[in-house]
């Protein structure tokens, strides 16, 4: 809520308008509404919106939401907590209604006074929140409430219909009546006078749709009306990209000029101007270069350099920001250039990025910078204008005719690699031919593994006691090393002592006992953990026991889900190995074991088992290999076979008889 709030109101002025608006009448609901207990489409929905309603109205200075919601499940009860976010002395929240209506047709109507919660303040603008609870939820109650967001009178919207909800929406109404005068007559948007927030001015105002097939918004001289009905539900699948990216709705925005090309370059170039000026390789920027590199280093060994020189400094996305007191006490300024980062050993993450760019051009070496999307939160659309959709900075090496991705405002990011949250990203970036739209690389899955290894003796009850060391590599030592700077040691340990729950057979509890190279981002990660407990079922005359030890849950999730209607994304591509040795008791010997397997998926990913025996002692290795990240939904039928053959293979079990009596 708060980032759209940031981004509705283009001009925030203080004068307040208050037209004499009529709150909603709300209708009486139907016999069906009363009686339902699940949506015949949508079975397994916990509500569903029985009708929405948004009117934003520039003439009245005024938005309005109207919403009627039927609770089915226990679930969804929460919706009954309605939270609405306003900046207080531009906008105002006013004629808040609300009633509960049980299946019986009981009504209880909302009488309690909203309580006005300070959320967050910056400068003058406070952003608060009211906050009220219908009464007396109960699954089968319908939940009606409507509210006003009133703003000034030389104040302008840009409204956000979020058409798609995560419950399943029967009918919606969204207009919007914008300004008479964007659209010829009196003025122009430009006599208006708006501005974005570099002070250039809005000539346009224009919309990103992204609606069903067949449904349509129409528009006519400054009125934009949908109306739509039947909206499935937001989609909940396995590893799916960022849902923002796909979620039906209509987002309205102002901006300089109508044509894309025209506005990332001219984003893109105020951009850059800024980032020059953060960036410029000063004589002190010049001068640190020299303490870092030696003449005789070659171009990669000085970024190389360079960048440790960054990495060591004080990231405060990962501790925390000094503030202007502090600054000012140690005799220090915000930081207005990378010279400042320098002298401060401490800034932002894009701070680090910067200075490292800065670095690099002292260095006389080539690089340039790229403004990209969170992969984990969006997927860059160059069709939407909005420069907001960028979020983070990268910076690209460009060396040895080769152009090398460097993440240096991620703490711990080895050199050479990025956070995955920065591969397969698209964003904006400048290059040898200028500014250009660009996706960086995917990450090879050789740079990202994870080997498991378990030394485990077994009792004749079928009890085991086991000495696990996992060394990590690529995103799974990035994520622990991160977390690491974050929370204190105890805590650590626990959140670890959780994934290695997942990561072991039903039965079989382990502990962390130590990490090693948890610092040190040059070198694997090492943790070191014991594990006892009982991982298969004994008889009188034999112990059976998982063959491959090591949970794979995570890829059978697939096997569970016969369709899919969404790309899958794994997020990075990886390599995982796996060694059990099982020391057998006294006497027992091998029955069965796992047969040799190998399952290919060509030129996607590969299984393969092999196992030994060594006398007591038999040894099941276990090599996973996917190269794919992202995945179409029609591709997902192969996809599925191939994990319905690895759940197969890693099945298999290690089969132990009793010494014969």
């Amino acid at each position: 809520m708060r980032i759209r709030l940031l981004v509705r109101f283009v001009v925030v002025l203080l004068a307040m308008a208050a037209p004499a608006l009529v709150q909603a009448q709300f209708q009486p609901p139907t016999s069906e509404e009363l009686k339902m207990t699940a949506d015949p489409a949508y079975p397994d929905a916990a509500a569903v919106y029985l009708y929405r309603e948004e009117k934003t109205d520039d003439n009245l200075h005024f938005r309005s939401e109207l919403v009627r919601v039927k609770i089915l499940k226990e679930a969804a009860k929460d919706l009954a907590t309605v939270n609405l976010g306003y900046f207080r002395g531009s906008s105002t929240i006013a004629a808040v209604s609300g009633r509960t209506i049980h299946p019986d047709g009981t009504i209880v109507p909302l009488d309690v006074k909203p309580e006005d919660l300070l959320r967050a303040k910056q400068g003058e603008a406070e952003l608060h929140a009211v906050v009220f609870n219908l009464p007396s939820v109960e699954v089968g109650s319908i939940l009606e409430y409507y509210y006003q967001i009133r703003y000034g009178q030389y104040s302008y919207s840009s409204p956000e219909w979020e058409i798609q909800m995560p419950y399943p929406v029967r009918k919606a109404h969204f207009s919007f009546n914008a300004f008479p005068g964007l659209f010829g007559g009196a003025s122009t948007i430009s006599s208006i006078g708006l501005v974005d927030y570099h002070g250039t001015p809005l000539t346009d105002l224009m919309w990103y749709v992204n609606l069903p097939n067949g449904k349509t918004m129409s528009q006519g001289n400054g009125h934009f009306n949908l109306d739509i009905a039947d909206v499935p539900p937001l989609p909940k699948e396995e590893w799916m990209p960022p849902i923002e990216s796909q979620r039906y709705q209509v987002l309205f925005y102002y901006a300089p000029g109508n044509s894309a090309a025209a506005y990332w370059t001219n984003e893109a170039g105020i951009w850059l101007k800024e980032v020059n000026k953060f960036a410029e390789p000063t004589t002190e920027i010049k001068y640190a270069v020299t303490t870092i590199v030696a003449p005789g280093d070659s171009d990669l060994d000085k970024a190389k350099k360079l960048y440790a020189a960054v990495q060591a400094l004080d990231n405060t996305n990962f501790s925390r920001a000094k503030s202007k007191e502090e600054l000012k006490q140690e005799g220090l300024k915000p930081a207005k250039r990378a010279e400042d980062t320098w002298k401060q050993k401490s800034g932002t993450g894009e701070d680090m990025a910067m200075l490292y760019l800065a670095l690099l051009r002292g260095a006389g070496l080539t690089a340039y910078p790229m403004k990209l999307v969170n992969r984990e939160h969006a997927v860059f659309n160059q069709n939407y204008l909005s420069w907001w959709q960028l979020n983070d900075v990268v910076i690209i090496l460009s060396t040895g005719g080769n152009e090398i991705v460097l993440d240096p405002g991620e703490k711990m990011c080895p050199f050479q690699m990025v956070d995955w949250k920065h591969s397969g990203a698209g964003g904006i970036r400048l290059s040898d031919k200028g500014v250009v739209p660009w996706v960086t690389p995917l990450l090879p899955y050789n740079v990202n593994s994870l080997v498991r290894s378990a030394d485990a003796t077994l009792s004749a009850g079928g009890g085991v006691t086991a000495r696990i060391q996992i060394v990590m590599a690529g995103q799974q030592a990035l994520h622990w090393r991160q977390l690491a700077l974050t929370i204190d040691e105890e805590t650590l340990n626990h959140r670890f002592d959780q994934w290695l729950s997942t990561q072991l057979p039903s039965g079989v509890q382990a502990h962390i006992t130590r990490f090693a190279n948890l610092d040190d981002p040059t070198s694997n990660l090492n943790a070191f953990a014991s594990a006892t407990g009982a991982p298969g079922a004994a008889t009188a005359k034999r112990l059976l026991l998982p063959g491959t030890f090591f949970s794979n849950s995570s890829d059978t999730r697939f096997i569970e889900q016969p369709n899919r209607t969404q790309p899958v994304d794994m997020h990075y591509a990886e390599a995982v190995i796996d060694r059990v040795i099982y020391h057998a008791p006294s006497g027992y010997t091998v029955e069965t074991a796992p047969p040799a397997s190998s399952v290919p998926w060509q030129g996607h990913a590969v299984l393969q088992i092999k196992e030994s025996t060594a006398g007591s002692d038999v040894t099941i290795n276990r090599t996973f290999a996917r190269a794919f990240t992202v995945l179409q939904a029609n591709e997902y039928g192969a996809l599925r076979d191939f994990y319905q053959k690895v759940a197969a293979a890693d099945q298999q079990q290690l089969v132990l008889a009793a010494p014969a009596k």
